[in-house]
């Protein structure tokens, strides 16, 4: 998405975020064998001390990268992620979660990708995935960054879980976080996702319809909020949505119950930070007196840097407030 219908307000925020991993690529390469370009593999070692995350990076061919991270390890494995190229979904889609009309989101070199995960844990699960309770503990956090010209409605990270195969059926969305960088980031890779899991098994980028006609955007605000103290700064983030038979002007206006937002780092390759009140778990409030959706992101214990929050919503496409660049707090 490298373009929107509307202008958004410019703000200069002291607004900052945490990333959500620590690449470890000097302990990545390539597999050899039939397909050696598209599989890599990256080596894991107990905590606390061990590696717990790592970025499997595939844009060499532009399949975007894949970053994993565990809550923590238990034992020493080394997890291998194939980035397979296809052009319409070749898993079979439960339409409870995946309705009609939802395809995949392609990438800049033309296709999507499916990224499947193998290894040699032992004992080790479908094989030699690393197996919960035995060699980590705890969710495993991904975050997927690629390039797309798409034009996405609801953006899904969708995953087959159980086993790892093609007929395997995607059944969850396990996205959690969501960002579209766009022109405001040249170096980033646009746009990326997160999600937690329990388990590794197929997961892949798709695009769901909207079950009812989108909203018409009218606005997406944020302004920073300050206090006697300045010791609890929040991030003012609002929006204002006219239904679809409406205008800008004269309503009616919605509340929207199904937006969220996720703040992500503003480099390459993109993280998302992890707020003190949730973030995105927290739902946006209607101020009836503005006719605006609000939600406060409490920016508080957060290290400097440039940030983006992104807006996504069942009722229009994501949007985006622009970057944001503040130095270290003296």
């Amino acid at each position: 998405m490298k373009s929107r219908l509307f202008a958004f307000l410019a703000i200069a925020l002291v607004f900052v975020a945490a990333p959500s991993f620590a690449a470890s690529s000097a302990n990545c390469g390539g597999i050899t064998g039939d397909n050696p370009a598209f599989s890599i593999s990256c080596h894991f070692t107990p905590d606390p001390s061990g590696i717990s995350s790592a970025t499997f990076d595939f844009g060499s061919q532009g399949d975007g990268t894949m970053t994993v991270q565990f809550e923590t390890v238990l034992t020493t494995f080394d997890l291998i992620v194939t980035a397979n190229e296809f052009i319409v979904i070749p898993n079979p889609l439960d339409t409870n979660e995946f309705p009609t009309g939802t395809v995949c989101i392609t990438y800049s070199v033309a296709h999507c990708v499916r990224y499947d995960f193998s290894g040699d844990a032992l004992p080790g699960g479908l094989n030699g995935v690393p197996v919960k309770g035995v060699d980590y503990r705890g969710l495993i956090t991904l975050t997927l960054n690629y390039n797309s010209g798409q034009s996405v409605r609801i953006p899904a990270f969708a995953h087959a879980p159980g086993e790892n195969s093609d007929s395997t059926t995607f059944s969850e969305d396990i996205l959690t976080s969501y960002v579209d960088t766009g022109a405001n980031c040249p170096s980033c890779d646009d746009p990326a996702m997160g999600g937690k899991t329990p388990g590794l098994s197929p997961f892949a980028a798709l695009d769901k319809p909207f079950a009812t006609t989108p909203g018409i955007l009218c606005s997406l605000t944020a302004a920073y909020q300050t206090s006697a103290s300045d010791k609890n700064p929040i991030v003012e983030v609002s929006f204002k949505l006219a239904a679809n038979s409406g205008n800008c002007s004269n309503g009616p206006f919605l509340r929207d119950k199904t937006a969220s937002l996720s703040v992500a780092l503003n480099a390459n390759p993109i993280s998302f930070a992890d707020l003190i009140n949730g973030g995105d778990s927290n739902k946006f409030h209607f101020d009836n007196k503005n006719n605006t959706n609000v939600q406060d992101i409490n920016t508080n214990k957060l290290p400097p840097g440039s940030y983006i929050v992104t807006v996504r919503s069942n009722l229009f496409a994501p949007v985006r407030t622009p970057p944001f660049n503040v130095p270290n707090t003296p």
